[in-house]
């Protein structure tokens, strides 16, 4: 059995209506052009932005907990816009040495970070935020952007030329599974288990492929829109070992019986180590100066 929830944006991108959205795109592209003259803020702490520009996952949270953790002697604060806090919830799991801010104001949540002690602020999807200065400007970029349009024709937030503002670019980092957990914390193998997957994130396509590189037999999937909560009672019914789904999917989930399993993910820097490298020693040096 097979559940499938594709927005309306997803519909269009994959259908001829595609090249009749271009003149909206360039209206797009006059709106982030715009706010390139917007005003400028400074705080009195290191700000390093990871962001991307694409609609999307491109793996910023597991990048933001791996550089978080590489400076754990520092007071480290995460400032966020805020889309319902799942990303916030796996960074506090793993990095629980960090302080976390959401607020629409990432300027004013970075003064209140500074305030409370804030060495190093992690301004976390940050790149189309301009009004916080950074010392860094991290952007992940997937291999499909540099042939994509810019939305809504496309998933582009800005046009591939904006990347000339980045000061690194991460583009053949992996995403490697680091454990797959029970809901109570203990270490599970689902190599030849009949299993089921659920999830709401932005590429399901890829969380199947990590569930099937793992060796589970997937009998059912129930894939949700980005974010959208699951209702457990959608999940009663099927007879498998085990319910696989994402960090981000577990951190909402109510307390339940179910047999629920977690994959957990990490960044992977291997075929990008020069410049993951040289991307914690420039922040090692702002951060010393």
């Amino acid at each position: 059995m097979y559940f499938r929830f594709i927005s309306l944006g997803e519909q269009f991108l994959k259908s001829r209506w595609a090249v009749y959205l271009t003149p909206l795109s360039w209206v797009w592209r006059f709106v982030t052009y715009v706010k390139s003259f917007r005003s400028v803020e400074r705080v009195s702490a290191c700000v390093v932005s990871v962001g991307n520009i694409s609609l999307g996952g491109t793996g910023k949270t597991p990048f933001v907990i791996r550089l978080a953790n590489e400076f754990k002697n520092y007071k480290i604060a995460i400032v966020s816009r805020g889309y319902g806090g799942d990303e916030m919830k796996v960074i506090a799991r793993h990095a629980p040495h960090v302080r976390c801010y959401e607020d629409k104001d990432r300027v004013e949540a970075a003064k209140r970070a500074v305030v409370e002690g804030a060495k190093l602020i992690l301004l976390d999807d940050g790149f189309q935020y301009r009004r916080l200065y950074r010392d860094l400007d991290i952007v992940l970029l997937r291999p499909q952007d540099l042939s994509d349009r810019v939305m809504p024709a496309g998933r582009l937030r800005e046009p591939i030329e904006a990347l000339q503002r980045a000061d690194l670019v991460f583009s053949k980092l992996e995403s490697k599974v680091r454990r797959v957990i029970t809901l109570q914390g203990a270490e599970v193998s689902i190599q030849g288990c009949r299993v089921g997957i659920f999830c709401g994130i932005a590429h399901p396509e890829r969380f199947k492929k990590t569930v099937e590189s793992l060796g589970a037999q997937i009998i059912f999937e129930h894939i949700l829109a980005d974010h959208e909560p699951m209702d457990l009672k959608n999940l009663k019914s099927f007879s498998v070992k085990y319910l696989v789904c994402t960090e981000k999917d577990a951190v909402k989930l109510p307390p339940t019986d179910l047999p629920i399993v977690v994959i957990e993910i990490e960044t992977d820097p291997s075929k990008e180590l020069i410049l993951w490298q040289n991307t914690v020693a420039k922040i090692a040096q702002k951060l010393n100066n």
